[in-house]
Parts: C-alpha cells; sequence; structure tokens
C-alpha cells in the first residue's frame, strides 16, 4: 500500500521556509494514503524474488525513517521493474521530503509516463518546480493538479492553492491568484503566510514573498489583513483596517484599487469611489479608469461610463474591459453599430463573455432583431447555468 511516515519535514531554515514545511507536514501525509493511488496500477506480475526482496527492504527503511537507505533501496528496485509505479511514488516522495527537488521531479516524471492521472504526484512534482525555481512548469503542474481535484481535500488544499496563487500573481494573473486565496480565507485558514501572498496579489506585485524588502513586506502584510477581513465576511473590520492604511500609506499605488476591487461585488457605488480615488492618486493607472467604467456600467450609468471607457482604450487599445464597457454603453446610449462591433471583437477572444453576450441582446432588441435577440437571450442563459 502507499503509505508514508510522518514527523520528516524537519528542517532548520528561514521562518518562511519553516512555515512552508509545516504546511507541507499537515497536508501531503493524507495524500500518500493508499485508497487514492492504489487504483492507480494494477498489482504487479509476478517480480522477481530479488525485486521483491529490494521492495520489502524499501519499506522498511521507510517506516523506520532511514530514509537515504530507503531511497537507495527503492532506486535499485526501480531498475529491476521500471514500471512499478508505487515504487516512484514513495521514492519521489521521499526525494521531496529529504529536499533532493531534481529527483523527486525525476521520479514523479516517471510516475506520470505510466498514469498520466494522479493528481496528487502533478501536485507535489510541482512543488518540487517552485523549490527549484522551474516556475513556469510549477504554475503548469499545480493548476492542472488543482484543476483534477488536488486541492478538494481540506487536508492538501492550503499547500496547493497557496503556492498556485503565489505562481499566479507572479504569471500576473492577479484576479486569478486572489480567488484561490479567497477560498482558504472562506475557510477562515489562519496561515501566517496568508496576508501577505493576499496583498501581494491584491496590489499587483509580481514578487514572490521571499524577493520583497521589509518596507514592502509591511505594506502588503497589512493590506493582506484588511483584505482576509473583508473576504471572511467582516466588513466592519476590513474598512476600518483599510482607512488606517489609506492615512499610513497615502501615496500607495494600487492600495485604493484594492480595496475597490474587493468592494464591487458587496457595494458598487463605494468601488467606483476607490478607482476614482486610486486614478487622483495615479492618473496613468488605467486598469482603474475602466474598473471605474465597468462599476458605473454596472450601476446603469452609460453616460458616465462611457468617456472613461474611451480613454482607457484609446491609452491602452488591447484592454478587453474597456472595450467591453465601451461596447455596452455606446449601445444603450444610441450608437448601437459601434457597440455591436466592439461587443463581437470582445467576443471572438472570449466567447463566455456573458456581458458581452448581454450587451449584444441589448442592440438586438433596441433593433428589433428577434431572431437574433433570441439567439442571444439562449446564450446567456446557458453562461448563467
Amino acid at each position: 500500500m502507499f503509505s508514508f511516515p510522518t514527523g520528516l519535514f524537519r528542517n532548520k531554515e528561514s521562518v518562511w521556509e519553516r512555515r512552508r514545511s509545516r504546511r507541507q507536514a499537515r497536508c501531503w501525509f493524507a495524500i500518500v494514503s493508499g485508497a487514492l493511488l492504489a487504483a492507480s496500477f494494477a498489482c504487479p506480475q509476478s517480480p522477481p524474488s530479488k525485486f521483491d526482496d529490494l521492495a520489502a527492504q524499501a519499506a522498511a527503511a521507510r517506516d523506520q525513517q532511514n530514509l537515504p537507505l530507503a531511497i537507495d533501496l527503492y532506486t535499485k528496485a526501480e531498475a529491476l521493474k521500471p514500471d512499478w509505479g508505487e515504487g516512484w511514488w514513495n521514492l519521489g516522495l521521499l526525494d521531496y521530503t529529504t529536499k533532493q527537488y531534481s529527483s523527486a521531479i525525476d521520479a514523479f516524471n516517471r510516475l506520470l509516463q505510466l498514469n498520466p492521472r494522479i493528481a496528487p504526484a502533478m501536485a507535489i512534482r510541482g512543488l518540487c518546480e517552485f523549490q527549484t525555481a522551474a516556475y513556469d512548469d510549477a504554475l503548469r503542474d499545480l493548476e492542472q493538479a488543482a484543476a483534477h481535484g488536488a486541492a478538494n481535500d481540506p487536508r492538501h488544499e492550503q499547500i496547493i492553492r497557496y503556492h498556485l496563487g503565489l505562481l499566479l500573481a507572479r504569471a500576473g494573473r492577479f484576479y486569478d491568484a486572489l480567488g484561490q486565496y479567497k477560498q482558504l480565507a472562506a475557510k477562515h485558514d489562519e496561515d501566517p503566510d496568508l496576508p501577505l501572498a493576499i496583498g501581494m496579489a491584491g496590489m499587483r506585485a509580481r514578487s514572490l514573498p521571499q524577493d520583497i524588502d521589509a518596507q514592502q513586506r509591511e505594506l502588503y502584510e497589512a493590506a493582506g489583513k484588511a483584505a482576509f477581513a473583508l473576504m471572511s465576511d467582516d466588513s466592519e473590520g476590513a474598512d476600518a483596517q483599510f482607512r488606517q492604511l489609506f492615512a499610513r500609506y497615502p501615496a500607495a499605488p494600487n492600495l485604493h484599487y484594492f480595496y475597490g476591487f474587493l468592494l464591487f461585488p458587496h457595494d458598487r457605488a463605494m468601488a467606483a469611489e476607490q478607482f476614482r480615488q486610486e486614478v487622483a492618486i495615479d492618473p496613468t493607472n488605467e486598469l482603474a479608469v475602466a474598473l471605474d467604467a465597468f462599476t458605473l456600467m454596472y450601476l446603469g450609468r452609460y453616460s458616465d461610463a462611457l468617456p472613461l471607457a474611451e480613454r482607457a482604450l484609446v491609452t491602452q487599445p488591447g484592454m478587453e474591459m474597456a472595450q467591453l464597457v465601451l461596447g455596452r454603453s455606446l449601445i444603450e446610449t444610441g450608437n448601437e453599430k459601434r457597440g455591436t462591433e466592439l461587443l463581437k471583437e470582445v467576443i471572438a477572444h472570449d466567447p463566455n463573455s456573458l456581458e458581452a453576450h448581454l450587451g449584444l441582446l441589448s442592440a438586438y432588441i433596441h433593433a428589433g432583431r428577434t431572431e437574433d435577440a433570441y439567439r442571444e437571450r439562449k446564450v446567456c442563459l446557458g453562461l448563467v447555468k
């Protein structure tokens, strides 16, 4: 069976490293239970007696926490039977535990060649790639692992979503990173590293935590704690914390933007005000301009949204959000031809954009195009389900 002893993640490195190791210890021992992986491999056909002996000795060394010997014995057993999936799993996990990350990646590569659908193996390989600074590979593996359910078990959700969020933010996918953190915050995850990660993603920092200086860390952690409060449904506490932050860091870029982004699902008028304050601090922040326009569009203030969206799109011609808002605002203010053209361009890039399809539905209704309106209504209903 696929089993693994506890107590093997001790280290004496930095605080950040120790915290990560505690996350690993809490989470990954659940993954190595036999039920999760045993079904992935058929029982090996009568192996040679030498293989039997090596496999038994390797398991015994592992259970006795003699990790160097266990690694050596599993390696020898795999040389005799390279299609032994359980051995590659144990060897990869032992290498991961002893921080031999490159060797662990090799072991999990072999395992995933045998069965590409083992989500825990993808996840641990992604964590190893993170440690070797192969960040693009780590993002691919952790995202695929999460998509295949590896983050659904609460026992190892934290370590996957935390590292996936870091990598998404590093790639500039800040909304996706915050989505990972929001799922942890909704469960009141008390991980001490989480506020820093939330603050960095919310304020659009593409660095990793270990690469920022003390002053940045203080700001990001404070912003992350305020955001965590709002994500945990403590709106009053979040508002008080953000107001303290605005007083302490009056010119911090993206701080008002971050609060506006968090407020948008709850109070769009307040969100729009935060976006305007961000632009007052940094007039070049066209994303805040576009979000202000987007919020006004949601409030039905199309005439107010239109010039802001036009400005954002002129400054950044490829900004899809600005194009969407401009298209809808044009339709609702009488310029249906240009608005329809813009929304069709949005849909060409994102066929599942509900807002764009709603805009086209409105345009077709205004124009009396009954069949086109019926088609768009069906599309919208399909996207809502």
